[in-house]
């Protein structure tokens, strides 16, 4: 028979891998269940079961008695299994958290930043943070992930463009980091990492392609295709903020465009246009937001930015075919009318309408995807064979 070549090897690691993400990702499942989502065959599953027992990665409980037939045992993660700590870096504060491998948070910690940081001090809560978390339990810890704002080398695991962060333009992290502290790390731009929160964890359990698209003091964006985080060849995709709305009468952006989708679209120029014509004095997204329920200027204002998501979104959905988009970050709070408004107005320009029916949803998530998703960081590289188990 002639040899392909394939390294079994990489094999065995990759059908350990799905079955340890299978059986993290669901609440408890059956030797049957993974049989059928693998095609596996019985003897295969249960050596990889057997190992994965043995080396106190999962467990096996007995289901609840229905009284018909051989109680099914179901498969979960061990109590004493590895876990995950990860970092979100937002440009008002930093946050901690540790989890299990199905993404149960064990504990947070919120790391403010001060009025006059600079690249130096945030570094120093950034290592500070990071011995808090990789002490802080007794099991063993996978790796640490990042989660951070701004335009990310995720190959080298560095910011390497920010605007509006303490007249700091790009930063290392993983470098600094693993000098620090002895175990593997792993750096995303927060979009990206909410991206694959949703993918392992929420509507991507059931969608293998979607947009998410997040709002904070940007305007951000990330594609999952095939069940895969779409990565240009530096590890970073989805600066959808930048896209250029308005080139010929719009305002100047930092990063030398004009016209920029965040200038009018992102959380804190929504507020301040708000209050701007109606003479007002919000700070809070959520009470501005709910300021126009009842204000037809501030409600105009609103609609005004739905078709720029709109049409942004369009420019997006035009290129890559992508029907479902997720809304994370801050665009969780966003009412109802204003989806229904974006999805509508996508349903009448897409280049796709004939084929496919544009679907918008809320992250199950709500605004927590980012520092859910620098877990997820370290969980994607176990959950596709990259990490050692």
């Amino acid at each position: 028979m002639n040899n392909s070549g394939l390294n079994m090897e990489i094999v065995k690691d990759h059908n350990r891998a799905l079955i340890i993400q299978l059986i993290c990702t669901n609440n408890g499942v059956t030797r049957q269940d993974l049989t059928e989502a693998t095609n596996l065959t019985p003897m295969t599953l249960t050596n990889i079961t057997s190992e994965l027992i043995k080396n106190n990665l999962i467990c096996e409980i007995d289901a609840k008695n229905t009284g018909k037939g051989r109680t099914p045992k179901l498969l979960y993660p061990a109590p004493n299994s590895p876990v995950a700590a990860g970092i979100f870096i937002s440009k008002t504060c930093m946050y901690g958290i540790i989890t299990d491998l199905s993404l149960n948070i064990i504990i947070t910690k919120k790391v403010p930043f001060a009025r006059q940081e600079t690249s130096d001090t945030i570094t120093t809560k950034l290592l500070t943070l990071a011995d808090y978390l990789t002490s802080y339990s007794d099991r063993p810890l996978l790796g640490l992930g990042v989660s951070t704002v701004g335009v990310v080398d995720t190959i080298n695991g560095r910011i390497t463009y920010i605007t509006d962060f303490f007249n700091i333009h790009e930063l290392e992290i993983k470098s600094i980091l693993e000098r620090h502290v002895d175990i593997p790390i792993f750096v995303k731009n927060d979009m990206q990492s909410a991206a694959l929160c949703e993918m392992y964890f929420g509507l991507g359990k059931v969608k293998d392609h979607f947009i998410y698209l997040g709002l904070t003091i940007g305007v951000g964006a990330s594609i999952v295709a095939n069940q895969q985080l779409l990565n240009n060849m530096t590890g970073s995709c989805g600066e959808l903020g930048h896209m250029t709305i308005n080139y010929k009468d719009g305002e100047q952006c930092q990063c030398g465009s004009r016209g920029c989708l965040e200038l009018t679209a992102s959380v804190p120029k929504i507020i301040e246009h708000i209050n701007q014509a109606c003479n007002t004095d919000f700070s809070d997204f959520r009470e501005a937001l709910a300021f126009c329920d009842n204000n037809d200027t501030a409600r105009a204002i609103l609609m005004d930015v739905s078709d720029q998501l709109a049409y942004a979104l369009n420019n997006l959905i035009n290129i890559v075919d992508i029907s479902t988009i997720i809304l994370g970050h801050s665009a969780i709070y966003l009412p109802d009318y204003v989806l229904d408004s974006i999805e509508k107005r996508l349903n009448r320009i897409s280049l796709f309408r004939y084929n496919r029916t544009i679907k918008i949803f809320k992250s199950r998530f709500e605004d927590n995807g980012p520092l859910l998703g620098s877990a997820c960081n370290v969980l994607d590289q176990l959950f596709s064979g990259m990490l050692s188990q």
